[in-house]
């Protein structure tokens, strides 16, 4: 999941923005690869009006993937995507589609709106839908449907399309509480590695309890955890020649500069004396060693002057995930004996 954030070797800044587009990247091809067989199906079984709309309807998802591939206007792409798939659902209960059997694909609108929308606008969609499928069915003379359902049907059908929804918001609500609650621990651990400066030994014990509350979280989530534990090479060799203000300054600049490299749900300590760890919350061990490898050379490259000489700078890093570990300390020990 993380790599779609990659910008330039390094994480982006915004995830849940990739992740949206992402998404609804995503079920634009899955929409493709839904309505088009089942357009040149209905071709097949002689319904030329479902078959037209279902191969319209296949294009426009493809236009709309290479609107937001190229001018990312996701938003425009989302609604897109939403309010095609309620016309065509509509439709589909209105003609009965092969057989009478298109009313069943109702069920599929409650989650897709919800993913592509959000939980609140996603609330709104699935009310309208409802609203505009109870008028069809209550109509009088059923003179705003072609295809012919029993009353019992319909209320069962609007029932638990209800059903549906509830039990799709329910998630959506809770996923959305898991990650609310993921963000807050983060900001948590990087303001206590902001009071502390981390130009000067942050106390382990300080930051021990935010760490294991991170692993454990991943555990009962299901969630990939992953780790970067970094040593600022010859830190004492340069402070024995240069003193400790610049050797705290190298820290400072180096944090600085990871700072610059990691998002909102990444988060960066101090370890020990000459180490920094970095927290990399939904991401998985290949994607923190992209991340480790283009944080290396971006700490290479970077220039520090002191009495108009420069310093070189570089760090040898870690990495280890949270799978087959018991804590968060093992994932330490593991990211330390990758180092060398």
């Amino acid at each position: 999941m993380i790599s779609a954030f990659v910008d330039k070797d390094l994480f982006a800044k915004n995830p849940k923005l990739a992740r949206k587009i992402y998404l609804i990247k995503l079920f634009g091809i899955i929409g493709i690869l839904v309505t088009l067989p089942f357009g040149l199906l209905s071709m097949y079984y002689g319904n030329l009006k479902l078959s037209i709309l279902l191969i319209v309807v296949a294009a426009f998802l493809g236009v709309n993937y290479l609107l937001v591939v190229k001018t990312t206007r996701y938003v425009l792409a989302s609604n897109i995507i939403v309010y095609l798939f309620l016309l065509l659902f509509l439709y589909l209960v209105y003609s009965g589609g092969v057989e009478n059997t298109g009313s069943l694909w109702i069920y599929a609108f409650p989650p897709l709106a919800l993913f592509l929308h959000g939980l609140k606008k996603g609330l709104v969609d699935i009310a309208l839908f409802v609203i505009l499928l109870t008028v069809m069915f209550l109509y009088p003379g059923n003179e705003l449907l072609s295809a012919s359902y029993s009353d019992e049907y319909k209320l069962r059908l609007i029932f638990s399309l209800l059903v549906v929804s509830f039990l799709s918001s329910l998630y959506e609500y809770s996923s959305a509480k898991s990650h609310q609650q993921l963000e807050l621990l983060t900001y948590k651990l990087i303001g206590i590695a902001k009071e502390e400066q981390l130009a000067e030994i942050t106390s382990k014990r300080s930051i021990n309890d935010e760490m294991e509350v991170f692993f454990d979280y991943a555990m009962e989530h299901d969630e990939d955890l992953s780790l970067v534990l970094c040593d600022i090479d010859y830190l004492y060799d340069i402070q024995e020649r240069y003193g400790k203000d610049v050797s705290d300054m190298i820290i400072d600049k180096i944090s600085d500069e990871i700072k610059k490299s990691i998002h909102n749900s990444m988060a960066i300590s101090r370890w020990t004396g000459n180490e920094l760890l970095i927290v990399l919350p939904q991401t998985k061990y290949d994607d923190a060693c992209t991340f480790s490898n283009a944080l290396e050379k971006r700490i290479k490259n970077l220039k520090i002057i002191h009495d108009r000489k420069p310093i070189l700078c570089s760090l040898t890093t870690g990495v280890a995930d949270a799978k087959n570990t018991k804590s968060i300390y093992g994932m330490i020990r593991n990211a330390d004996a990758k180092m060398y």
